[in-house]
């Protein structure tokens, strides 16, 4: 069983490379085709002073070229980072954790980074599944009433635990609450098989049903307290 699934940002190189195929080919090859006519063509259009014009053309339209390309890249490069370390499931012993980049911004200089998280305990999960949401694909979480909790922060304050299992917060205020309840999470398809995740979340389930329950909770008072209220009560019979 797989407990950890990482966001697939090789989907932003391939649309960076489905861009480059479909437009930026073909532009390309466009002001190929003008540089060769215009070489052919120089005597011309130096007759007619229509040199100048066209070659700021070519050359434009090579600036503009270079200039998608470079934003188009750099936009991939920077998504890529991003989600490759904020956008994650991660399957525990008795929860699914859902993490998901949600911008930043810089302050004073330093970056802040902000995350979705959403905690969904698997004995209140019904269903999970891939849907459809206007044409996009998207990975749907079905439980109880109120059975989830989400959370939007300061991604370093979001920062988690598990203790025998169980989740816990290293930021107090969200250990103590600072999140939304609600019985449905729904996220963009960005971890490869879904199939592969739906069977590992199913894994996690069975394992969690055969795990003993929890011992009862027995009060154990500390051998000097237990030794000192004995002392007191044998001094009362004394002094009785």
């Amino acid at each position: 069983m797989k407990c950890y699934f990482h966001c697939d940002t090789n989907m932003y190189e391939r649309r960076v490379r489905g861009f480059f195929e479909t437009v930026m080919l073909p532009v390309g090859i466009s002001s190929v085709i003008l540089m060769i006519c215009l070489l052919l063509s120089f005597r011309n259009l130096i007759h007619r002073e229509m040199l100048v014009p066209a070659a700021i053309t070519v050359c434009a339209l090579i600036f503009v070229f270079a200039l998608v390309a470079w934003v188009l890249l750099g936009a991939a490069a920077r998504l890529t980072a991003v989600h490759s370390r904020y956008t994650y499931i991660e399957i525990g012993l008795r929860d699914v954790i859902v993490s998901s980049y949600a911008g930043q911004y810089v302050h004073f200089g330093e970056r802040v980074v902000f995350r979705d998280l959403f905690i969904i305990p698997l004995d209140m999960l019904e269903e999970v599944g891939e849907v459809s949401v206007r044409g996009r694909k998207k990975i749907q979480f079905v439980g109880k009433s109120d059975a989830f909790r989400g959370y939007n922060g300061n991604s370093q304050r979001l920062g988690y635990i598990f203790v025998d299992g169980v989740l816990k917060f290293t930021e107090p205020y969200y250990e103590l609450g600072g999140g939304v309840k609600c019985d449905r999470v729904v996220i963009p398809s960005r971890f490869g098989n879904v199939s592969r995740l739906v069977k590992s979340i199913d894994d996690a389930k069975k394992r969690l049903a055969e795990l003993p329950p929890d011992k009862p909770y027995v009060f154990r008072e500390m051998p000097d307290v237990r030794e000192k209220r004995i002392r007191e009560n044998i001094n009362k019979l004394r002094n009785f």
